[in-house]
Parts: C-alpha cells; structure tokens; sequence
C-alpha cells in the first residue's frame, strides 16, 4: 500500500468516525436534552463534511501533479 492510499484510507476512516459520532450526538440529544451534546455533534458533522471537502481538493492535487 503506497503512501497514497494509506493517506486515503485514513481520511476515509476519519470521516466516517465523525459523522457516525456525530449521528450518536444528536441521537443522544433527542433522547437527552443536553445542547452541548446538539452543539458537539454539529461540529463533529461539520467536522467530518470538511474532511470530505480536503478529500477532493487533494485528490485534484495529486493527480494534476501526477502523485501515485
């Protein structure tokens, strides 16, 4: 496994990490109550559309600068 795929497994990885403790926060909020737990599993949500977004753009990068 070339360092690129790892990097992608990992980040994938990450993603789903934080969107699934994400889901769990919210989940518990309705249950709960508790804002802080809305708040922190928004951020994690966030958190993980943003790793999504860094996915693409290096992706992008590494096939314009032709990284296997």
């Amino acid at each position: 496994m070339n360092l690129r795929s790892f990097h992608m497994l990992f980040i994938l990885i990450a993603i789903m990490g934080a969107d699934l403790f994400g889901g769990w926060a919210i989940h518990d909020y309705r249950t709960n109550g508790d804002p802080f737990i809305l708040t922190i599993g928004i951020v994690s949500m966030l958190g993980g559309l943003g790793l999504a977004i860094y996915v693409v753009i290096l992706v992008r990068k590494l096939d314009r600068e032709h990284i296997r």
